[in-house]
């Protein structure tokens, strides 16, 4: 891993669903590089993990509940980074009709990630951290959108959130990008075709990079895109395979 090249000491890091997998290995690079971080879950103890918490703080949330997100935003202070690595898991045997209010509201941005996204905004733009404050949604944002849409349609409408969020947010001083794994064979060529604004300072687009160690390189390419070096990329989509 790379985080070690990175400093994030005086940080503050917010990693949604980074009590396991993916999101505790991304937590867990950002503390090694010297932020602060808080990891969140949907249980109410961290006791209840058997993954090791203790280098982070903790705070329960339930996407699926406006008065948890409203919560969670109460209670976090200053906020440089936020990282949404929570996936959604509805509980089992949820009626027909709750789901798919539930869709509908993560679809239109009222639930799950985007609805905390929006609820964060204020506080991300009062960060002082080069290029301002930074939104990383991971792969897991696309499986709250296949409540609604089918897989591919799901990652395709992250990418185009992500490219539209960058412009719109650009103005108030936060980042917005994503990092997602690509799941089927590519081309021979490394990286695909990247559009530069019109300003020169933000980046759109897609770019495939070519890497094994998929958790490792998902967290990588999180702290890249975190750190002074990508202050001035926003509105990127990072496709790694």
């Amino acid at each position: 891993m790379t985080s070690g090249s990175y400093d994030f000491t005086g940080y503050e890091v917010l990693v949604i669903g980074g009590t396991r997998g993916e999101g505790h290995t991304i937590a867990s690079a950002f503390a090694r590089s010297g932020a602060n971080v808080t990891v969140t879950g949907t249980m109410m103890l961290r006791a209840l993990y058997d993954t090791d918490l203790a280098a982070f703080d903790y705070e329960s949330v339930n996407l699926a509940r406006q008065e948890s997100i409203d919560n969670l935003v109460g209670i976090i202070g200053h906020l440089d980074v936020l990282v949404l690595a929570a996936s959604c898991n509805l509980p089992f045997g949820l009626p027909a009709d709750e789901r798919a209010f539930i869709a509908e509201a993560a679809r239109s941005g009222l639930l799950g990630p985007t609805f905390l996204t929006t609820r964060m905004r204020l506080k991300l733009s009062q960060s002082p951290a080069p290029g301002g404050g930074c939104v990383i949604n991971t792969g897991a944002v696309a499986k709250w959108l296949e409540l609604s849409s089918a897989p591919e349609a799901a990652r395709a409408q992250l990418v185009e959130s992500t490219a539209r969020a960058g412009e719109q947010w650009a103005g108030l001083g936060v980042r917005v990008n994503s990092v997602l794994q690509h799941k089927h064979a590519v081309l021979p060529r490394q990286y695909a075709p990247v559009a530069a604004s019109s300003h020169g300072s933000r980046l759109a687009g897609d770019t495939l990079v070519r890497t094994q160690r998929m958790s490792d390189a998902v967290a990588d390419a999180t702290l890249f895109l975190a750190s002074s070096g990508a202050s001035r990329i926003t509105g990127q989509t990072l496709r790694l395979s």
